[in-house]
């Protein structure tokens, strides 16, 4: 495998995470939670895209500096420990002031580290690029054995504080935010398992020892891992309901198409256009507005003799088995509904809009979200309603006559 393919991907998923957050509107950056979780996404996916050694390579060369690219990586998993620990205050909450406190504490201690990592970088000698065992390789340099020791010490630090926070906030919360502090731990575990192989390969080789495969076969892919499960437990809560939201919506939008599909040709063109890419919640409002108003268009033809026709049918379909077709009283009732409905769709088409009078017929099927849907599938599947719809369509044609 490409070896910066174990970098790329979680680099690309991590930017694709942030460009949809970022879509949703220029204020988010505002919002306490918001903005360190958008920092998280950002600069994860560029901590990932500059590790890989291709990158590392590129940047090196760019530059014209040999190992440019080490304080720049540290760098950026410097920061991203400090978003970590600055959303995790937020995520916890309490009061604002105490708040703003703990977050510029971190974020000004996080800031002389990647000082400290630059200025340590700068007094180093390190002619020799090394682009997969740089930890390694110059384990025993004076100053550049600091800088690693630097960032590995403040990424530890991080990695307990979170560790603390999450296992014992773990107890207190359900739902969604108790799985994206599941997903942290889970990615804090591979996050100790990476520091644990940099630590004891930086060891060894301070005691002549090479264990050098420690840090670069075993640590690139857990600390990727680690980056990514920590990502999605930071989110998880704030996109989770969302998504929960839209997988509903989007569910239901599915049942009711029939029924909108029939009274959205009632609209004027521009009206309600659902656009391919509004997502479901948009999508199911717009439709719900469409049948809604299709329905008052429908009004004054809503005529109760069909209604109370098509119930007794379905009555007694229902009398007659009550394992096809109808099942409940209720579903007769929404069949009934529909059948008056379609009939009455066929005089509109017929006769065109007619103004709404003061005692127009009712639905109340579209007053109910599991009746609509009903009324929905028996729209387009119900026999009665088919058989409603074609004598409706008969008697406008012998009017015609």
């Amino acid at each position: 495998m490409d070896s910066g393919i174990v970098f790329y991907i979680p680099g690309a998923l991590l930017l694709v995470a942030a460009g949809l957050k970022l879509s949703a509107g220029t204020g988010l950056w505002r919002d306490s939670l918001v903005a360190p979780s958008n920092a998280i996404l950002l600069v994860g996916s560029a901590v990932c895209v500059l590790s890989a050694p291709p990158t590392i390579r590129y940047v090196n060369d760019a530059t014209g500096v040999a190992n440019f690219s080490a304080p720049l990586v540290y760098a950026g998993m410097t920061a991203l420990s400090a978003s970590y620990l600055v959303l995790m205050i937020r995520w916890k909450g309490g009061p604002p002031e105490t708040q703003q406190r703990a977050a510029r504490l971190v974020l000004g201690l996080y800031a002389l580290v990647i000082a400290g990592i630059w200025v340590l970088f700068g007094l180093a000698e390190v002619p020799v690029e090394r682009t997969q065992d740089l930890d390694t390789y110059y384990a025993n340099t004076p100053c550049m054995r600091e800088m690693i020791v630097l960032y590995m010490v403040a990424h530890t630090a991080a990695t307990v504080a979170l560790a603390v926070m999450s296992v014992s906030w773990l107890r207190e919360v359900r739902g969604v935010t108790r799985v994206g502090l599941i997903l942290l731990v889970v990615g804090l575990t591979f996050d100790t398992g990476y520091q644990i192989a940099k630590y004891t390969a930086m060891a060894a080789r301070w005691n002549a020892v090479d264990w050098d495969f420690l840090s670069t076969d075993v640590s690139p892919p857990l600390v990727m891992l680690a980056g990514v499960t920590t990502a999605a437990g930071f989110a998880v809560p704030r996109v989770g309901p969302p998504a929960v939201d839209n997988l509903r919506a989007w569910k239901r939008y599915r049942l009711l198409k029939p029924l909108w599909a029939e009274l959205r040709t009632l609209r004027a063109p521009t009206e309600g256009i659902i656009r391919w890419w509004d997502p479901p919640v948009v999508r199911l409002a717009r439709q719900e507005i469409a049948i809604w108003d299709g329905v008052l268009v429908c009004s004054p033809y809503l005529d109760d003799h069909v209604r109370t026709t098509a119930y007794a049918e379905a009555a007694a379909s229902l009398a007659a088995d009550g394992t096809r077709g109808v099942r409940s009283p209720h579903q007769a009732a929404v069949v009934a509904e529909a059948a008056m409905l379609a009939a009455a769709l066929v005089q509109v088409l017929r006769d065109g809009r007619a103004e709404v009078p003061a005692r127009a017929g009712t639905l109340e099927s579209i007053s109910q979200p599991q009746r609509m849907v009903l009324l929905s599938r028996a729209l387009s599947s119900s026999p009665i309603v088919a058989r409603a719809r074609r004598q409706a369509a008969a008697r406008t044609a012998a009017g015609r006559d």
